[in-house]
């Protein structure tokens, strides 16, 4: 506990985070903490599972008047989910530190006149999404003049062109008092220069995204081409059976196709819509924490503003065009100290890109294929070549773990297609992952080699 009190933190706020089993401060709310309790204008930016709710949430309760005729802070997301999600951490905090806190949630699914009569009665702490929260503000029913402190929970979302309007519509009516937050896991600059009108000389709070992509996640990929991919599945669940596995594709009709192979195959899966019905959205997420499905199909726009915990396995079914988006993709595993692996199942374009994604943020992909019901680890070289053939020969089925090791040596020879240097590092040691094993831990690295040598 006494690290939090060296932050500034009170005692009853540093009690109820070690009640929820933190024994010290993550490095980003050791940056936010202080800055927050100052009042700073603040960008802060690092990775999912890192602590930035609690990051901005504790200053907050702390500085929050114990009495207020107007709200005293705005929390504002891009997702029902999220923003439910932010007030039962609020409230939990609350709770646990015995403040009282009076909440209003300000979302599209409930009504808007109810919501107006709950703001009338009074609240300290405001969290909504940005349409309702513009909308309330308005109609003159959300009274900003008094506020203290907004924050943007996933910013980058909220400066997207379809919460841009909203966004930019809440921050023209703060009162100049206001301390402005601004919180993304990732923070490119087109976000910060959108942003930049409203914020005064704010405090840079950012960590380096990608030490924990490297140090927590291990980075596999596949090869397959796109019209195969979807059998990819059934050979994936056989070899390694996640115990909970998100699924990304880039679009809603990709996410349909692959939950009906899914079904058809009778693995235990549900899918997360971005436009989907709220409770049917909300079954699904529900279902996926309790362990009644073991797949959740989405797209990036549906799983933003999800939290699930004990995620095992990511997979991408595609790799997307901005590499941010692949850094998204793959912080929902590997959160909070845990091991996770992140899955590419890409395409030969998809894999030549995959080298500049890896090489950006500093982490390697480990090449793999798949046989005998299990997962090998695969030389590059002979990987990239076995890649370009069965692009070329549509005709081999299923691909590439058909290639037995023993005719490696002869297409390498081959050199038609070249690894990328840097992010597909030759040399590693193989290792067999079977159905039902925990992701791996790190390994040393080994020998070079074309054939598979088996380990545990």
């Amino acid at each position: 506990m006494e690290e939090f009190l060296r932050l500034g933190i009170r005692e009853d706020l540093a009690r109820a985070l070690e009640s929820f089993g933190f024994q010290e401060p993550t490095e980003i709310q050791r940056k936010t903490v202080p800055a927050l309790l100052a009042r700073t204008d603040a960008f802060v930016s690092s990775s999912t599972g890192t602590g930035k709710t609690f990051g901005y949430l504790v200053p907050l309760l702390q500085l929050a008047p114990r009495e207020a005729d107007k709200p005293f802070a705005l929390i504002v997301a891009p997702t029902h989910e999220l923003a439910v999600q932010v007030e039962k951490e609020l409230d939990r905090l609350a709770a646990a530190a015995a403040i009282r806190t009076r909440t209003v949630l300000l979302i599209g699914s409930a009504q808007a006149r109810r919501q107006a009569e709950r703001l009338r009665k009074g609240g300290d702490f405001v969290i909504g999404t940005p349409g309702r929260v513009r909308d309330l503000a308005a109609a003159r029913e959300l009274d900003l003049s008094g506020l203290s402190f907004l924050v943007l929970d996933e910013a980058d979302r909220l400066f997207e062109k379809e919460a841009l309007a909203e966004t930019s519509d809440i921050l023209d009516r703060l009162p100049s008092a206001c301390c402005r937050v601004l919180v993304s896991a990732t923070l490119p600059d087109r976000v910060r220069d959108k942003a930049a009108p409203w914020f005064r000389n704010p405090a840079a709070l950012i960590l380096d995204n990608s030490a924990v992509l490297r140090e927590n996640i291990d980075h596999w990929v596949f090869h397959s081409s796109s019209r195969r991919k979807i059998d990819f599945l059934r050979r994936f669940e056989a070899a390694v059976h996640p115990k909970r596995c998100l699924v990304f594709a880039s679009s809603n009709a990709q996410v349909f196709n692959i939950l009906r192979k899914l079904e058809y195959l009778g693995f235990p899966a549900a899918e997360l819509r971005s436009q989907g019905d709220k409770e049917r959205r909300k079954q699904a997420l529900d279902d996926f924490r309790e362990g009644r499905v073991r797949y959740l199909v989405t797209s990036d726009l549906g799983a933003r503003g999800m939290d699930v915990k004990g995620v095992d396995y990511v997979l991408c079914m595609d790799l997307p065009e901005e590499p941010t988006v692949y850094m998204h993709r793959a912080g929902r595993t590997g959160r909070a100290g845990e091991r996770g692996v992140s899955v590419l199942v890409a395409d030969i374009v998809e894999l030549k890109r995959a080298s500049k994604v890896a090489v950006r943020y500093g982490f390697s992909f480990q090449c793999r294929i798949l046989e005998g019901g299990s997962v090998h680890e695969i030389d590059p070289e002979n990987f990239f070549a076995l890649a370009e053939e069965e692009e070329s020969d549509r005709s081999v089925k299923p691909p590439l773990e058909a290639k037995r090791f023993s005719d490696m040596d002869g297409r390498r020879s081959r050199g038609r297609l070249q690894a990328p240097k840097g992010s597909f590092p030759s040399g590693s040691r193989s290792r067999t992952v079977r159905a039902g094993d925990p992701a791996p831990s790190p390994r040393p690295s080994g020998r070079k080699g074309s054939r598979r040598k088996k380990s545990g």
